[in-house]
């Protein structure tokens, strides 16, 4: 008889293959010491180790340096290796205690992990995974003087990886072993690991709790993305079932493959822009012509997993490549936008760490607090965009005197490329998210100081609904479709008609195919959306009548009951 267990997808569709369960025990090393003539050799053999760990992780990353964003996100644990203060606190140990380096190591992690105790931002706690898997690698290297990570020792192929916690390197490791999924009894949606695994197409589900005490090696497994549910040993009619599903689903995604070479046009001959959300910069090469250009292209990965600020060149690179394999068609590369869930170094932050970091310093008014940061980034996409189509998107926008601050460090940054001799250009439009309530509310006079508007529906649902989206503990609250978030959505898109701007909805609800009639029928002509989901949200355009929609529209902002909103949409 099968087993059904819960977790929280990380992305959607059918993973089927056999359970391996991967051991990362907790460190608990017994006390063992050294006689004093042996600390040189002991100190020596830490570092030699230490060492040892550092390359594997750099060679790590020297696989994927092509995607300079994603190489970025094993560094916490290079930046830790490299730290100076858990390398002298190790060898005092060693020198003073006359402790075994493998036993002064485990004393060190559990004060680390004690630290992160008290720490209550669910994100910042999640870098402790990040830490220990180091740590556990160290200390298999000083015990067996072998280099490899626990996953080049097995084979993965067609095998969905059971564990407890996983990190960046571990998701690398697991993709170049072919492994065929990952579930994980802790972890986010919003990790390092799960964005990791996001981009490389790699099945995981997290936060499976049980999974470790139910799941066997050799089981077989069915993960269901799309519901959020593990099957563990499916009866043959099951296995049958979902083998049917994951055919369907290929055999979709190919036939919808042609409607990427139509015009995108819905029934009713009215044009529709569709464009594509960019994390990372090396996705763009999976887009060919099948979008109209980058709606969103969110800059801050840049920022994320080091200890130093990408400097200018380093950012006219990265955006110069996504200008090049678009072809003059727009690109929208996003300020910087930290704080809330994006976390990034101490060494790049300013002040305090905010009590409520989705009300605190981010977005805009972390780049006018820090000039310096905002006109170095505004400096690279100026040059980038020199002879392309550059679009400036400012998110977190709350007052017009934000737009007026905005403009004024554009002009800035302009005068210094112009004193040093630098090609830039002077063609841009410049846009504001559409985040919080107050901006939307306030869209038809801002309207007038900006060429665009991009409506973050993430963070507009959240701000209007003071519902956490990563809390799972307020998650069922979390209602795209309450009247209050439509009604918003519909105001800001009759202001940019208005004052005849583009307006384009960038969030998660443009790649939601239930929700694409819904916006077309709130009036929205522009959607972008993360690539995977344009073939069937394209299709779905192609095959509504506007007209015929917007007429059913009132009666679903009108509706106070969840469930009859829902059925409505489903039937526009």
């Amino acid at each position: 008889m099968s087993i059904i267990i819960k977790g929280l997808s990380v992305s959607t569709g059918i993973c089927i293959g056999k359970a391996i369960l991967i051991s990362k025990d907790d460190i608990n090393y017994a006390p063992s010491f050294i006689k004093k003539s042996q600390v040189k050799t002991e100190t020596k053999r830490f570092l030699k180790s230490l060492a040892s760990i550092k390359e594997e992780y750099k060679k790590s990353r020297e696989k994927i340096k092509d995607n300079l964003p994603m190489a970025k996100l094993i560094e916490t644990q290079l930046f830790f290796i490299e730290d100076q203060d858990f390398q002298m606190h190790i060898i005092e140990m060693i020198e003073n205690n006359l402790y075994t380096a493998n036993w002064a190591i485990a004393i060190e992690y559990k004060s680390i992990k004690k630290s992160f105790d008290d720490i209550k931002d669910k994100y910042i706690k999640e870098r402790l995974i990040d830490i220990k898997q180091m740590v556990m690698s160290l200390l298999d290297l000083l015990q067996s003087n072998k280099k490899e990570s626990i996953y080049s020792k097995i084979s993965l192929e067609n095998k969905v990886v059971i564990t407890d916690e996983i990190t960046p390197k571990d998701v690398i490791d697991i993709y170049q072993k072919q492994g065929s999924g990952v579930i994980t009894s802790h972890g986010s949606k919003s990790s390092h690991s799960a964005i990791l695994s996001k981009s490389l197409s790699l099945p995981m589900i997290v936060k499976a709790e049980s999974s470790k005490e139910v799941i066997r090696d050799n089981d077989d497994i069915i993960m269901d993305l799309d519901n959020e549910i593990i099957i563990v040993n499916p009866d043959q009619f099951e296995l049958e079932y979902f083998k049917g599903i994951q055919s369907h689903r290929y055999s979709l995604q190919k036939s919808l493959r042609k409607v990427l070479k139509k015009k995108s046009l819905t029934d009713d001959g009215i044009k529709i822009n569709i464009m594509s959300n960019l994390e990372l910069s090396d996705e763009v090469k999976f887009l060919n012509n099948n979008c109209d250009g980058i709606g969103l292209y969110r800059t801050e990965y840049l920022y994320m997993n080091r200890n130093d600020l990408p400097s200018e060149k380093e950012q006219m690179s990265v955006y110069a490549k996504v200008f090049k394999a678009m072809k003059n068609k727009p690109v929208t590369l996003r300020t910087l936008d930290i704080g809330s869930d994006k976390e990034v170094s101490e060494n790049i932050k300013v002040g305090d760490i905010a009590k409520n970091p989705a009300l605190g310093l981010r977005g805009i008014r972390y780049s006018l607090a820090e000039k310096n940061i905002f006109q170095t980034q505004i400096k690279a996409m100026l040059r980038a965009g020199y002879n392309n189509s550059l679009r400036i998107l400012i998110p977190m926008i709350t007052s017009l005197n934000e737009i007026i601050k905005t403009k004024e460090l554009i002009n800035d940054a302009k005068l210094e490329l112009k004193k040093e001799g630098k090609k830039f250009t002077n063609k841009y439009d410049l846009g504001i998210m559409i985040e919080v309530p107050a901006c939307a509310l306030q869209a038809d006079e801002l309207a007038k100081h900006v060429d665009f508007m991009s409506i973050g529906t993430n963070d507009l649902i959240q701000y209007t609904l003071a519902i956490d989206r990563i809390d799972d503990e307020v998650s069922s609250l979390y209602d795209p479709t309450n009247p209050a978030v439509l009604s918003l959505i519909k105001k800001v898109i009759e202001s940019c008609n208005k004052s005849s701007i583009d307006v384009t909805v960038c969030g998660e609800m443009a790649g939601e195919k239930s929700y694409t009639k819904l916006l077309l029928g709130l009036g929205l002509e522009s959607f972008s959306m993360h690539p995977q989901a344009i073939p069937e949200v394209k299709d779905i355009i192609l095959n509504s009548n506007i007209n015929k929609i917007k007429r059913k529209v009132n009666a679903i902002l009108k509706s106070n009951d969840r469930f009859l909103r829902e059925k409505l949409i489903s039937n526009l």
